[in-house]
């Protein structure tokens, strides 16, 4: 089913026109390889960082944040 309005996703309702700059897409490698930098530049020893892209529209949606589990105490860590 194509779009109705140019620029606006049928199903979360994201309109590019909304935002100036547009926004970041799982389509476009370069925006790919950005999320990609930023989870890896952020992410501490004790996190991993996951970009989490939206199905419908493929726009970047969040970043999820896991912490690792550590079974040691924290004065061996």
């Amino acid at each position: 089913m194509p779009n109705k309005i140019p620029g606006k996703c049928n199903v979360c309702g994201y309109d590019v026109t909304d935002h100036p700059a547009g926004g970041m897409y799982k389509k476009n490698k370069w925006d790919r390889k950005l999320a990609k930098e930023y989870c890896e530049r952020s992410a501490n020893s004790h996190q991993t960082v996951k970009p989490i892209w939206r199905k419908c529209c493929g726009i970047l949606d969040h970043y999820s944040v896991k912490l690792k589990i550590d079974n040691r105490p924290a004065w061996q860590r």
